[in-house]
């Protein structure tokens, strides 16, 4: 066997092995990548949901929307929950997990925000079943269960 031949086979032995290094590298980060989406869809979905209601009645919409950690509500499209109505300001409302408790705020709104009928200036303690109103449209928190503070 001659030289160049053993050159060409050293050269595709060496072109296969990194083709393989390249593939298991490359299945390696594809099975973290799932594991890591599984472990968000998983967290997010214990946080609970706010669930539309309307203001006239106890009769709830169909429309449930999840909670992240950090939940805007507005009628701008940046944000989480889309709240479709005039009195509604661009970016409205904000709903924090922070410490294990969950957080209304008033986004400096020019028709305010409700909690519980009431309307809030400040940052307000969240609980289950509390009412939040934005504009003519009223959402009920709905938490799946209680959330360890070390967790988030």
């Amino acid at each position: 066997m001659s030289i160049e031949v053993a050159v060409l086979i050293l050269r595709a032995l060496a072109g296969l092995s990194l083709l393989a290094f390249l593939f298991i590298l490359f299945l390696i980060v594809w099975r973290s990548m799932r594991q890591l989406d599984r472990q968000l869809q998983a967290s997010r979905a214990n946080y609970g949901y706010l669930i539309r209601r309307r203001r006239d009645s106890t009769k709830t919409d169909s429309e449930r929307y999840q909670l992240d950690a950090i939940t805007t509500l507005g009628r701008s499209a940046k944000n989480s929950i889309v709240v479709e109505d005039d009195f509604a300001s661009a970016e409205h409302a904000r709903i924090i997990l922070e410490d294990g408790q969950w957080w209304l705020e008033d986004r400096r709104s020019k028709n305010g925000t409700r909690l519980n009928s009431a309307v809030i200036d400040q940052r307000t303690l969240l609980a289950n079943g509390d009412l939040i109103g934005i504009g003519k449209l009223t959402y009920q928190l709905a938490l799946n269960r209680q959330i360890d503070a070390s967790a988030s």
